[in-house]
């Protein structure tokens, strides 16, 4: 895999913008990444951000299945049920995870046979299960959610902590604005 800023010392820089997009005189440039064109940049930032979403994500999920053999599906369904002792019925953890009930109901059923959930009635709707983590599933979750804190720190680490303050300051900026959006 070759890093994105870096080049061979054969090859020449580019004499011609990439992908046709044309180059706009003064935009600030990056040490070690191409000057940043006005062209298209909001789409391109987009994507950017769908990219290092996506490769963040099979890294950590990578991970998860290497050092715990488990799916991230199944650890976010923990993580879920970390932060809700008493439980959650099925389907709030459907809409807590953005997932159909009969994904959920999969989910759970996995981690039932494993000892890491526990599934009862809930007594205020008897149509209704609550699901709660176990001792063994708590334990086990806090061990891999401290790996997984550890990991996402050593991908995120490697940039500054101005760089980090700053990515921060405008993703949440960007999620103000897409709360605006919402209702559009």
């Amino acid at each position: 895999m070759t890093d994105l800023g870096t080049r061979p010392a054969t090859s020449r820089p580019r004499s011609r913008p990439e992908r046709g997009l044309p180059r706009e005189r003064g935009l600030p440039r990056v040490a070690g990444l191409p000057a940043v064109d006005k062209a298209h940049l909001e789409l391109r930032l987009w994507l950017r951000m769908i990219s290092c979403s996506m490769r963040m994500e099979s890294i950590l999920s990578q991970r998860l299945r290497r050092e715990f053999n488990i799916s991230m599906a199944r650890f976010d369904v923990m993580a879920q049920l970390e932060r809700f002792p008493d439980g959650l019925t099925m389907s709030d953890l459907s809409r807590r995870l953005i997932v159909s009930n009969g994904a959920i109901t999969g989910l759970v059923d996995k981690l039932a046979e494993a000892g890491l959930v526990a599934r009862r009635e809930d007594p205020e709707d008897r149509r209704s299960m609550i699901v709660r983590l176990t001792r063994k599933g708590r334990d086990n979750f806090l061990r891999m959610a401290r790996r997984h804190e550890e990991w996402v720190v050593s991908i995120l680490g490697e940039l500054s902590v101005e760089a980090q303050s700053e990515l921060l300051r405008n993703l949440t900026l960007l999620q103000r604005n897409l709360d605006l959006h919402d209702g559009a």
